[in-house]
């Protein structure tokens, strides 16, 4: 499977991962908006360098470990889960993305998602961690 651009959301733990490929489209970020546009049912990822109250920082020494960028934001993915239409908490999803034209913005289609087989720790009976 070739890389993609795009993201994965956990809703059992409120965590948004951005895939390290989605980064490189962007050319490197400090930081990145997540806006959802409801009504087109698309969530798109911008960079940005200057710090908000809204930027998500980039921490791009966890992201070499764990490859992957991830956010705790549990409001946005209760948020995401109404959008999509899902109950809360949900399984995990991954959806793909495209850089736009402008070189600064990953368009992301809600409705294009693939349910993730992660096995629920609690109902399998072992503690992990």
């Amino acid at each position: 499977m070739a890389m993609e651009s795009g993201i994965t959301v956990n809703f059992s733990n409120n965590e948004i991962n951005i895939r390290t490929k989605t980064l490189k489209d962007l050319r490197s970020p400090r930081f990145v908006h997540i806006f959802i546009n409801e009504k087109e049912r698309h969530l798109l990822i911008r960079r940005c360098e200057e710090r908000d109250n809204d930027a998500f920082p980039i921490d791009y020494a966890a992201v070499e470990i764990d490859k992957k960028c991830r956010f705790k934001a549990k409001p946005l993915v209760i948020y995401l889960a109404n959008v999509i239409g899902l109950p809360y908490p949900s399984q995990t999803l991954r959806f793909c993305g495209n850089l736009l034209e402008d070189g600064d913005t990953v368009l992301i289609d809600l409705d294009d998602h693939q349910f993730l087989p992660y096995p629920d720790r609690r109902i399998m009976g072992v503690r992990h961690g």
